[in-house]
């Protein structure tokens, strides 16, 4: 073999691997890291309990988060939709008064209908206020979203009245946290190896990936994020766009809620609270630029399995929540530095 012929591998081989993420080497990096700290961290068992974990929460909210940070924004409210869906959910499966009551005797696939949509539409309606305000006012998208937040955590302690709401006896409801199309015997545990959960995550991010690489409104979103100014100027919508894309995150956040509290089998004013900061970590993570017009869905899901991977595995050493949330932002830190000289050194 000449030496043209291997610079040319060279080359290519380069090439690959600039093109591959390098949240992608620090994944499996961190998966090694913890089989090496624990020996029931690489079982079969805890790999598919940080899928779960990471589809009934971070993993859809990072979606949304994406959405938003995509197009210059920052969604604050996400976690307080997740608990205020979740809630909302559980009181109308639980509500004891004569019409539901016999429905959920009668026809308890109905009644998870109406609950499921219910909890939809809320995040919609959260989602298209947020996108409103936004859209016709001038008020950083923080400040409106944090207060949105605030209300849906205080609705969502309301409907409560200050106590946990527990599901029992409804199967179907479960099976959409807990459930599995697939299971295998190891041991004594059946462990589910397609859960639910995970397919409904990655049904969101096929057709967000679609949306964002073959339709107009993704289009938008990236050219609103490269240049608001510029996107207006050549025509686009970019007041429809924003709206939309607030839409968006509060009925992807209200999936999360419903997945979470189908997992807990119960429903609390706390659930969900927090995530909001988990899916702005993980599409940052993932190469999400907070100056807007990056990522992919594909790069979030990478980044929503390493805020996963991570916090499962300080877990099953033993860490305390306030070292994991320091760690968490060094990595953090770490990430967007390394990707930011890789992506200098690729133009130089």
């Amino acid at each position: 073999m000449n030496s043209q012929s291997l610079r040319s591998r060279r080359e290519t081989l380069a090439h690959y691997y600039h093109k591959v993420p390098a949240t992608v080497f620090l994944l499996f990096g961190m998966i090694l890291f913890f089989s090496l700290l624990s020996d029931k961290y690489f079982t079969v068992s805890n790999i598919m309990n940080v899928i779960v974990q990471c589809s009934s929460g971070v993993g859809i909210v990072a979606l949304a988060s994406y959405l938003a940070i995509c197009s210059t924004g920052v969604d604050l409210s996400l976690g307080g939709i997740v608990s205020l869906s979740g809630m909302i959910t559980a009181k109308i499966l639980t509500w004891d008064i004569p019409l539901f009551s016999q429905i959920r005797n009668n026809n308890p696939v109905f009644l998870l209908l109406i609950a499921v949509t219910a909890a939809i539409a809320a995040g919609a309606a959260i989602g298209s206020m947020n996108g409103l305000i936004l859209a016709r006012t001038k008020i950083p998208s923080f400040i409106v979203t944090l207060g949105m937040y605030k209300i849906c955590e205080t609705f969502s302690r309301v409907i409560a009245g200050g106590t946990t709401i527990r599901i029992n006896g409804l199967p179907l409801f479960e099976f959409i946290g807990n459930g599995s199309l697939l299971n295998v015997q190891i041991g004594r545990r059946s462990i589910g190896l397609l859960p639910i959960s995970m397919i409904i995550m990655l049904l969101l991010y096929i057709f967000f990936s679609f949306v964002m690489k073959k339709t107009r409104f993704g289009t938008y979103v990236y050219a609103i994020g490269g240049n608001n100014e510029s996107a207006a100027l050549s025509g686009i919508n970019t007041v429809l766009t924003r709206y939309r894309v607030f839409l968006y995150g509060g009925m992807i956040a209200a999936f999360t809620g419903i997945i979470f509290t189908s997992r807990l089998t119960s429903a609390s004013a706390q659930n969900g609270l927090g995530l909001e900061f988990d899916g702005i970590a993980a599409a940052v993570v993932g190469g999400a630029a907070m100056s807007g017009g990056r990522s992919t869905p594909g790069r979030t899901l990478i980044g929503a399995l390493i805020i996963s991977v991570m916090k499962n595995g300080f877990n099953m050493i033993g860490m305390s929540n306030s070292i994991q949330m320091i760690a968490i932002g060094c990595v953090l830190i770490a990430v967007v530095s390394v990707d930011t000289l890789r992506n200098r050194r690729r133009f130089v």
